[in-house]
């Protein structure tokens, strides 16, 4: 009986955590996992993830593509990228 209502709570918070996520520019159902495997700790690690639009695009040395900051590798052409600290 509680087992039901255990997995209820489970998956409103994997929904919850899936949207969130998704609204941040993430993926959905990474978020979805984390926040249902844990409720309350992957619901609040969604919501204080950052958003994607928020971080910052270097050209790559490669091929000149627009890549994000923490990318070590550039999708479009598979050059590492190496930032000068």
């Amino acid at each position: 009986m509680m087992g039901g209502a255990y997995i209820s709570i489970c998956m409103g918070f994997a929904l919850a955590g899936g949207i969130t996520g998704r609204i941040k520019g993430s993926s959905f159902w990474i978020w979805f996992l984390i926040s249902g495997l844990v409720p309350f700790i992957g619901l609040a690690a969604a919501l204080l993830y950052r958003y994607e639009t928020d971080v910052p695009d270097i050209a790559c040395p490669g091929c000149g593509a627009p890549c994000k900051v923490h990318d070590s590798v550039c999708m479009k052409c598979g050059t590492e990228i190496y930032l000068d600290a």
